[in-house]
């Protein structure tokens, strides 16, 4: 295979790598209320009357999240949250003081539990992937469970990502508090200066993360040069072009993932520290901002390969 058509199979096998949570394939849950009769079962008797059937449950037709309870008030753009709801990942969830809600990916079937007061966005654009505004966390482990597979939890202040874990997270005015129940954990605090843990996170493990002042915008500007570094390492994976045109196929590739896992990780912080401190004048164009980001980070260079 020619050099740069190797090059070029590598970068769109490689956003895979994002991808893991945004799957082509939905799937085809039976209807609600649906009953199933034996052959033969009562031939010898009168029918009897059927049961009233249950409102169908909406059927998802890309992942998403389905609300699997709801206790107390849970809004999503006002409107109360009721149980079997599917949320797309694009509408934030909103929780008074004392309310609840349990979801389940759709496809992958990862079940975790919000707790109010507080606001996320769960399954974003149908991933494993909450923002967490404000609010607490709770997760199961043992659901879900994938080669590769993780979940990505991010908040203004880091991520918490993991493949197999029971955690409880909060995020406050005192910032974010993580402590691991069962299985491994992931702490990625978001300014590098930040104390570092040592990774991972084991069972009956604890972390804190400071709030701090940063404000959205500047994390909206990590996010930008995420983006536009990670674009450029693609570019560079697609030309053959390296520093000093020496480094190798394999090098330019390792930089580009690591590129894009800042991207991804810088990206979704910024999202979540959009909603949680910008004035909601603002709000919006961030959060426009952080998605067009999202895509450029996201997306392979058109027109910018050697022929």
């Amino acid at each position: 295979m020619p050099r740069v058509g190797l090059a070029r199979a590598w970068l769109v096998l490689s956003l895979a790598w994002t991808a893991c949570s945004k799957p082509n394939d939905s799937p085809k849950p039976s209807p609600a209320g649906s009953v199933s009769t034996a052959p033969g079962a009562g031939s010898a008797h009168a029918p009897t009357a059927s049961p009233p059937a249950l409102p169908p449950r909406p059927i998802a037709t890309k992942p998403a999240c389905r609300a699997l309870a709801v206790s107390g008030l849970a809004t999503v753009d006002g409107m109360p949250l009721t149980t079997s709801a599917l949320l797309d990942g694009a509408h934030w969830v909103e929780l008074t003081a004392g309310a609840s809600v349990s979801l389940r990916h759709t496809l992958s079937s990862r079940e975790f539990k919000l707790i109010g007061p507080g606001r996320a966005l769960p399954c974003r654009d149908g991933q494993e992937q909450i923002l967490l505004a404000d609010g607490r966390l709770s997760t199961s482990a043992g659901l879900g469970v994938r080669p590769g597979a993780e979940v990505l939890i991010a908040t203004p202040e880091g991520v918490v990502h993991y493949g197999d874990a029971a955690l409880d997270l909060e995020f406050g005015k005192n910032g974010l508090r993580i402590r691991v129940k069962q299985g491994d954990a992931w702490v990625e605090p978001e300014e590098q200066a930040k104390p570092r843990f040592k990774n991972p996170l084991r069972s009956g493990a604890e972390a804190r993360l400071p709030r701090t002042r940063t404000q959205a915008r500047a994390r909206l500007a990590a996010c930008q040069s995420a983006a536009d570094n990670a674009r450029e390492t693609a570019r560079r994976v697609l030309q053959g072009e390296g520093a000093g045109g020496s480094d190798s196929l394999g090098a330019r590739a390792a930089t580009h993932m690591r590129e894009r896992a800042q991207a991804r990780t810088s990206c979704a912080i910024a999202a979540a520290a959009a909603y949680a401190d910008a004035d909601p004048a603002d709000r919006q164009s961030l959060l426009a901002s952080v998605a067009r980001a999202d895509e450029r980070w996201q997306s392979v260079p058109r027109g910018e390969a050697s022929p």
